[in-house]
């Protein structure tokens, strides 16, 4: 919220939204599929390795927010309010 009432005051010119929506949609999706055995959804097989091995993951994607777009993206959506960037 701070980065987008810094956005609107001119104060910083973009910012990266991950909706925690979609990571929480994503997450009770994924924990549906363990618990019925299923394969488990993932969408990147590459890049994570901890140490043991490469971790299969899911990444939800960023979005760009700016003074162009926050109000679509985050008002619109219902993520915001107006006035809560107040």
């Amino acid at each position: 919220m701070a980065n987008v009432k810094n956005m609107i005051a001119g104060k910083q010119s973009m910012s990266v939204f991950k909706d925690t929506r979609e990571l929480a949609s994503q997450v009770v999706k994924m924990v549906g599929q363990v618990l019925s055995n299923q394969t488990v959804d993932v969408n990147n097989t590459k890049d994570y390795d901890n140490g043991t091995g490469i971790i299969p993951t899911f990444l939800c994607d960023p979005v760009f927010a700016d003074i162009n777009n926050y109000k679509e993206l985050l008002i619109d959506s219902g993520y915001y309010t107006e006035a809560d960037l107040q």
